[in-house]
């Protein structure tokens, strides 16, 4: 279990930077998405105009769902980061006679 919780914790943080990027970039184009948008009243009102408006719209809710599921990626991975760490690391005294004859228990019917 040890080893398990090693690699899920190897890969949450790898998995981790990359989408880091994601939300982050997200975050900053919904941004210049904004200041694009505030330069364009300033243009007059054509065809062209409003069919780029459409489109920066269309785009806007792109990246608000790829910021949902980034989000929503960014916590199933701090859960297995937090899975991953389990205990506080203290040393617990345990019954050994008990911790043998379960495993020899398990041994035996495995």
């Amino acid at each position: 279990l040890a080893s398990l919780g090693q690699l899920t914790a190897g890969i949450a943080h790898e998995i981790k930077n990359p989408l880091n990027f994601i939300n982050n970039f997200s975050e900053l184009s919904q941004d210049f998405l904004d200041e694009i948008e505030e330069e364009l009243q300033k243009l007059p009102n054509s065809p062209e105009v409003e069919n780029i408006q459409d489109l920066l719209s269309d785009v806007k809710s792109n990246l608000g769902k790829i910021r949902h599921h980034g989000s929503r990626a960014d916590g199933i991975v701090k859960s297995m980061l937090m899975h991953s760490r389990g205990g506080t690391g203290t040393k617990d005294p345990t019954d050994l006679n008990a911790l043998i004859r379960e495993y020899s228990n398990l041994a035996f019917h495995g």
